[in-house]
């Protein structure tokens, strides 16, 4: 099974990746997570990000994401290519953003749940590597909305809570473990 975990930055997803593989592991299933590649980018990201930079996260996300045999395992992705393509649209040209687009949603059909976070009105909290500039975390995550319903994606949007616990009840009821 693959499950992406996607929503603009800071909305909790490592954290929710995290606390999921540790609630499956502890039901002895085997988690294989495959962790945001941003945080492993050689080139600008957030306001300054470049269309290199987009490419680069999307790209290495589907080639990790190919590389991991997740037979009789779950594999987690701490984001996936619907998120990392609403960044790259921010800055591409049309004709970039139309070839990536269709990668991205193209690849989208791999995973076997989708599961949303959801902006809530909290302060995003400074971690040293993504933006807590609040106009910038409401674009991106219009720009995943506006993509997810124009490809008419199948996903589960996480309650508008910051209580961890429920949103792992919800994907475990979801995944029937």
């Amino acid at each position: 099974m693959k499950i992406a975990i996607i929503g603009t930055h800071s909305t909790g997803k490592t954290t929710l990746v995290n606390k999921l593989k540790e609630k499956l592991d502890s039901l002895g299933k085997k988690v294989i997570i495959v962790q945001e590649l941003v945080r492993h980018c050689p080139f600008p990201i957030n306001e300054e990000t470049t269309i290199d930079a987009q490419k680069w996260i999307m790209n290495n996300q589907i080639a990790k994401e190919l590389e991991v045999d997740h037979s009789n395992k779950i594999l987690i992705t701490d984001r996936a290519t619907i998120d990392n393509f609403a960044y790259l649209h921010r800055v591409a040209n049309e004709e970039t953003s139309r070839n990536y687009e269709q990668i991205a949603f193209d690849h989208s059909s791999t995973y076997d749940l989708i599961f949303k976070t959801q902006k809530l009105n909290i302060v995003a909290v400074e971690d040293g590597l993504r933006t807590t500039d609040e106009e910038f975390r409401t674009l991106i995550d219009n720009i995943i909305n506006h993509f997810l319903k124009k490809h008419q994606v199948k996903f589960i949007p996480l309650q508008a809570t910051t209580n961890y616990d429920v949103h792992v009840g919800d994907i475990l009821e979801r995944i029937n473990v």
